[in-house]
């Protein structure tokens, strides 16, 4: 049963909380992270990128106490949190209670447009992962064929949900350009020039500072200049 004293214990936590410094796991080619980082950026939310070497080192405490020992992973006063959309939830509810961005919209479009670009995403970081844990030749296993046949599948569809001359942005389009410049990078799909819209619709917000301050390359730089350096 909650308490009176109980209730008013827990808003004095929630105030103390929200003006602690807030930690951010995660690495610097993370696009996972970089849909949070370009979150916070949006928000004018500072926070520390603590920044694991590896995504192959098997300590839940080089994740922030992640236990699934995955980026991105937000530390907040005396709470973890875990998974970049739930992270980003509880940014809304904490820094930005309008949901400027429609963090937490039921529109079914943009929500379908999220979890397409989470899933071409995930496929990626299991190839990328695969590959530096020494298997070369994923075309000759049958479930990475799926995964990167599943990468072209999204795309094609994002293509065809992609509208280049709608001026909002929203957090599904900071999901997109995190996917999108991270294809490019790592160039793991063939033929990116066959969907023209996905393009349009990442180069029209290209120049936000959120977004010019957060691509791989800068990433890699501003990690390098701070010392970190990949395992």
């Amino acid at each position: 049963m909650l308490t009176s004293a109980m209730y008013h214990a827990e808003i004095e936590r929630g105030t103390r909380r929200a003006l602690q410094s807030l930690r951010l796991y995660g690495t610097p080619l993370s696009h996972f992270t970089r849909k949070i980082r370009i979150l916070l950026a949006e928000m004018g939310v500072s926070f520390e990128f603590v920044r694991p070497t590896s995504l192959l080192d098997a300590n839940p405490a080089s994740y922030g106490d992640n236990p699934l020992m995955r980026v991105p992973t937000l530390v907040h006063g005396d709470l973890t949190v875990l998974d970049s959309d739930h992270i980003a939830r509880y940014l809304v509810a904490t820094f930005d209670r309008k949901d400027w961005f429609e963090v937490n919209t039921t529109d079914v479009g943009q929500l379908d447009r999220l979890a397409v670009a989470n899933g071409v995403m995930s496929n990626e970081v299991v190839l990328i992962l695969a590959k530096r844990g020494g298997l070369t030749d994923l075309e000759s296993v049958a479930y990475f064929r799926k995964l990167l046949t599943a990468i072209d599948s999204g795309l094609a569809w994002l293509d065809a949900h992609s509208d280049p001359t709608l001026g909002t942005f929203d957090y599904a389009d900071i999901a997109l350009i995190c996917m999108w410049q991270h294809l490019l990078h790592y160039q793991l799909a063939q033929g990116l020039d066959r969907y023209s819209r996905i393009a349009a619709r990442v180069a029209r917000f290209a120049d936000r500072p959120s977004v010019t301050s957060t691509t791989p390359e800068r990433s890699l730089a501003d990690a390098a200049a701070a010392g970190w350096k990949p395992a």
